[in-house]
């Protein structure tokens, strides 16, 4: 090898060493930046910017519409169970005085007919008894009368003169006119005893007898209760049982038994299920604004009226709880408005005022209140802070924070030192 190649391989060496000290000298500083910019990105995923927030916050709610007043149509209170021989159609719209439901008569037929037979002979047995009593206190009368007149005659003719009469015949006559007045007397006892016995006798009958008549009246008030009549005009929607069966043909109702609702369909309102996990903020006078399922692109204001007290289930089986949402149009609309029809809605809960909110999962709770982990000077301190209204994922935060301040996005409390107030003044 000449001098000339061994110096163009030095060269070569020469050249690959500076370009691999170039290369290194680059990807040192490219690496440090990547890594400090990794260092940041992960720090800008613990840490969450305080600043305002200006936009209102709306609930989603689902449900339907119904009538504001209905009616609760019932089965007669009276009588004994009916059993249904004709409906009117379910959801069809009925006139007041048209016949809504009516009712078999058959088992209050034959109960009327026993009646009556009942009655009739009561009746029969009233007046046979008064006949007998009547006769044997006739004949009682006319025994009191016989021996009143033979008492008289026996008193009238008496002659004590032992010149006319044997003292014998005197003695006999004073015995008859004696036995007279004692039968007399036995008389009188036993018509007034025949008295209260015949009255004891006539009242126990009499007692049966308006025991069949009023047990006619009612089976009569029944009957005339088999057809129940529209009190006015509506839409006509049958009440299910426990176990979800709606009236029909042939089922028996009892006496007072809810059978169907009648709802004055002239004025409407909305009631909407709200998820309880979303409920926040939801109170009395809010506005909303609905839009039928059918018919998305047009929409209706109203206002929340009335909100349940707590949420419950909707649903057998279902876990998830809901609110119930009363909701009032600011104005009616019969030509779209339908009852029983699917509705959507949104619900304002706050407006769209300037606030300093932060996420609800950076706020934390314990027995000293609410605070936050501010981070400063690469650590994150604990800081109590005083929240105000709240949404669904914000909280707003009315003394403690100011924009531009950094929080955690969640509890560091176990990963840093705890620091007092007092300290990190």
């Amino acid at each position: 090898m000449n001098r000339h190649a061994r110096k163009s391989i030095r060269c070569a060496g020469f050249r690959k060493r500076t370009a691999l000290r170039c290369t290194v000298s680059l990807l040192f500083p490219l690496a440090t930046l990547l890594l400090t910019g990794c260092e940041r990105t992960a720090e800008a995923q613990l840490v969450h910017t305080v600043d305002y927030r200006q936009q209102a916050v709306f609930l989603p709610a689902h449900g339907e519409l119904e009538a504001i007043n209905s009616t609760v149509i019932t089965a007669p209170v009276s009588g004994p169970p009916k059993f249904i021989a004709w409906l009117a159609p379910e959801f069809s719209r009925v006139k007041k005085g048209e016949v809504i439901v009516r009712f078999g008569g058959e088992l209050m037929q034959a109960n009327r007919r026993q009646a009556q037979a009942d009655l009739a002979i009561s009746l029969e047995d009233l007046r046979e008894k008064e006949g007998s009593l009547e006769s044997e206190q006739s004949m009682v009368i006319q025994d009191i009368q016989q021996v009143s007149a033979e008492k008289a005659f026996a008193e009238r003719f008496a002659i004590d003169d032992e010149r006319i009469k044997s003292r014998l015949e005197i003695l006999d006559d004073q015995l008859d006119s004696r036995y007279l007045g004692a039968k007399l007397d036995f008389l009188d006892w036993q018509k007034g005893r025949f008295a209260d016995t015949a009255r004891g006798e006539i009242d126990v009958l009499s007692t049966q007898e308006r025991k069949h008549r009023d047990k006619l009246e009612r089976l009569d008030v029944g009957l005339s209760a088999l057809e129940i009549q529209a009190p006015h005009d509506g839409l006509l929607t049958y009440e299910a049982n426990w176990r979800g069966d709606k009236p029909q043909v042939g089922t028996q109702i009892w006496p007072g038994r809810k059978v169907a609702d009648l709802p004055d369909i002239r004025q409407m309102q909305a009631r909407l299920q709200v998820a309880d996990r979303e409920a926040t903020g939801l109170a009395k006078g809010q506005p909303v604004t609905l839009w039928l399922d059918s018919m998305p692109e047009q929409t209706f204001s109203a206002v929340i009226e009335t909100v349940s007290e707590a949420p419950a289930t909707i649903e057998r089986g279902n876990p998830l709880k809901f609110y119930e949402v009363v909701a009032r149009f600011d104005q009616q609309q019969p030509q779209f408005f339908r009852l029983g029809r699917g509705v959507s809605a949104k619900i304002q809960v706050s407006n769209a005022n300037k606030r300093l909110e932060i996420p609800s999962q950076c706020l934390f709770q314990d027995r000293a209140g609410a605070f936050v982990y501010r981070f400063v000077s690469g650590n994150f301190q604990r800081h109590t802070v005083t929240v105000g209204q709240r949404t669904p994922t914000h909280v707003e935060v009315t003394e403690g924070l100011a924009p531009g301040d950094r929080i955690a996005l969640f509890d560091v409390g176990a990963q840093t030192a705890a620091v007092s107030e007092g300290d990190q003044g």
